[in-house]
């Protein structure tokens, strides 16, 4: 079991059993706890007197944890060694690293918090790249959410006309696009939305998907955070979501593509909030009613509409 910190409802609770007189194994056990957490938690939280007080408890915790997350876990000194080598040798992070035993990712960090503060550090690495994403060690989720691997293989063979794809078109600035994409025709929705945060989001897919709710029965997402009310999404449009691998774009295909087309109209590092709901209907409709090699110079919404027609004629 993962450990987690005691929340200060579970310190009040720690206050009322030592009050009365219950030992740290005792109240360990009638919380779930263990005896060490429980005696740790009573000798380190107390005040100057001895007496343990939920809240003043809590804060006090609290307040340790920021300073230690703040405070500096290298010696000054080893970073003099460290720009020393960077500066007059223009070593490599790697390089400085096995001499001053500092990781090289360490290293990297220093610099670019240096060059945050206006220091010219980076101008010394070989590879001046404005930006490192460091994409090592087992990628995780950032919530909870079927995998790709679980969707139903229905949906890979693009044999039917009911399984989108989602993502969000980023500018400059908060606003920010959802683009959804059915995965064989190649219809496109979109929606303007004002900032990236789940809620938003969320509303903006439920409006644009609901009028089409009964040709929607899978959703496949990247792991951005604006995607965390995927539940809420899969409960108003009666369908699954589905989340493809981190760094696995491809798996999503059918709408990086399509963001491809749709960045014609609105380039990287354009004002998306300058653009009307007006504006970006126009896009959609335009993507919409292009054709498409693929679908043999059918247009999307071609295609789309002929689902409805064949659906029309099983009923």
């Amino acid at each position: 079991m993962s450990y987690a910190h005691l929340s200060q409802d579970e310190r009040y609770q720690i206050q009322h059993l030592h009050n009365g007189g219950f030992s740290a194994g005792e109240i360990g056990a009638q919380m779930q706890r263990t005896a060490t957490t429980i005696s740790r938690e009573l000798r380190c939280n107390a005040s100057d007197e001895g007496k343990y007080q939920a809240r003043p408890a809590h804060c006090q915790s609290a307040t340790r944890r920021r300073a230690a997350s703040t405070l500096a876990r290298i010696h000054p000194d080893q970073w003099v060694a460290v720009e020393a080598r960077l500066v007059a040798e223009q070593w490599s992070p790697a390089q400085i690293a096995n001499e001053v035993s500092i990781s090289h990712e360490r290293i990297y960090q220093h610099i670019a918090a240096d060059r945050q503060r206006g220091g010219k550090l980076w101008r010394h690495l070989r590879c001046r790249k404005q930006r490192r994403r460091h994409r090592c060690g087992t990628p995780r989720q950032r919530f909870r959410g079927r995998r790709i691997a679980e969707r139903p293989a229905i949906v890979e063979s693009r044999k039917r006309v009911d399984d989108w794809e989602g993502d969000t078109i980023v500018g400059k600035g908060l606003s920010r696009v959802v683009t959804l994409v059915d995965r064989k025709s190649g219809l496109l929705r979109m929606r303007r939305v004002p900032n990236g945060e789940a809620d938003t989001v969320m509303r903006a897919v439920v409006h644009a998907l609901h009028p089409l709710q009964t040709r929607v029965h899978t959703l496949t997402w990247d792991n951005g955070s604006e995607f965390a009310e995927h539940a809420v999404i899969d409960i108003a449009l009666h369908a699954k979501s589905f989340f493809a691998d981190p760094y696995s774009s491809w798996q999503r295909g059918s709408n990086e593509n399509t963001n491809g087309l749709v960045r014609q109209y609105l380039p990287k590092r354009c004002d998306l909030g300058a653009y009307t709901d007006a504006d970006i209907q126009a896009i959609e409709d335009k993507i919409n009613r292009r054709p498409r090699k693929r679908l043999g110079f059918g247009t999307p919404q071609q295609v789309f509409d002929a689902s409805f027609n064949r659906g029309a004629l099983r009923s």
